[in-house]
């Protein structure tokens, strides 16, 4: 049974900096045509009818990851880049002109914005602990405390617990998904195992190392880690006190979790001693990189009905 932190979360200690910004590191905002920021006739936004003619920023051109056009939903999208460990709100202010096909006319979408994060600064209590609030993809977390310095962060991914020492000033985000890895999938399409995803998409690594507790998982069962694309089989151990697999890392990445043995998507085949084919195993100290967030969300948006099949459903 899925063990329950001693405190109890109404005696949290916390404030949220009123931020309110307008949009979220990571996000992509999509303009249908509709917004008043626009100058110029327009007509439906796709690239028979136009092109991105220019690209210009006043201000936070580097808070960019692209600029788009999408045809199947006739908007424009505008992706910023990921950013986990800001905990400023930061200003974009520039234009974006769209050239019709064929034609020297102009359509121009003015950009005057914010991004940032609801910064959540969570207190050390009178027991030395950090317990976390309900976690989101809007917030991003700050230690403080000045007393004593320290404290152990206590959160919650769904069946998955994580217990750390934290320290003051240090921001996390902390924000978890369960999509499924198309190619995990596609690499094990003939197998009928059970797979179940948790990524933690800002693959957050810490100054001390963690203790994750995996509940809900059977002994008998299998925890990978994806690795820069590749499967390698966590460092996870069965515990005999808490009926749990039980990892210590110092990094929270992305997992994958089986009641059968796996292939790795990268062609290379994971065994049962706790490292992946390779010798790329070492999650002690979490010094390898997690494949990251946005790669796994792409991934799982080209996820088949057929694939998708494959995905424990909890």
């Amino acid at each position: 049974m899925k063990k329950i932190f001693a405190l109890v979360m109404a005696a949290v200690i916390l404030t949220t900096t009123a931020m309110a910004a307008d949009f979220i590191p990571g996000q992509k905002i999509r303009f249908n045509g509709n917004e008043d920021r626009w100058e110029g006739e327009l007509k439906s936004i796709n690239s028979d009818n136009y092109s991105v003619s220019s690209v210009k920023w006043e201000q936070g051109k580097d808070l960019v990851s692209s600029v788009t056009i999408d045809n199947d939903d006739e908007v424009l999208v505008l992706s910023l880049k990921h950013d986990y460990k800001s905990t400023k709100e930061k200003t974009l202010q520039g234009t974006i002109k769209l050239r019709e096909k064929g034609k020297t006319r102009y359509a121009t979408l003015s950009i005057d914005c914010t991004v940032g994060y609801d910064v959540v600064d969570l207190s050390v209590d009178a027991n030395g602990d950090v317990e976390v609030p309900t976690i989101d993809s809007s917030s991003i977390y700050r230690i403080k405390d000045n007393d004593r310095g320290y404290g152990t962060m206590n959160f919650s991914a769904g069946d998955t617990d994580v217990s750390v020492r934290v320290y003051d000033g240090e921001v996390y985000y902390l924000h978890h998904n369960n999509d499924a890895i198309k190619s995990v999938l596609t690499a094990n399409t003939d197998t009928d195992a059970t797979i179940d995803f948790l990524t933690f998409e800002g693959t957050p690594s810490f100054n001390a190392t963690a203790t994750v507790n995996f509940y809900g998982v059977e002994e008998d069962m299998f925890i990978y880690e994806l690795r820069n694309g590749r499967l390698v089989r966590s460092a996870a151990k069965w515990s005999d006190d808490n009926d749990t697999w039980e990892l210590k890392t110092r990094t929270l990445g992305s997992y994958v979790i089986s009641d059968k043995t796996l292939k790795s998507p990268a062609g290379n085949s994971t065994n049962d001693t706790g490292t992946g084919t390779g010798g790329d195993n070492n999650p002690d100290t979490g010094a390898n990189d997690v494949v990251g967030v946005a790669s796994a969300l792409a991934l799982a948006a080209l996820v088949s009905g057929a694939a998708v099949s494959l995905k424990k459903q909890r």
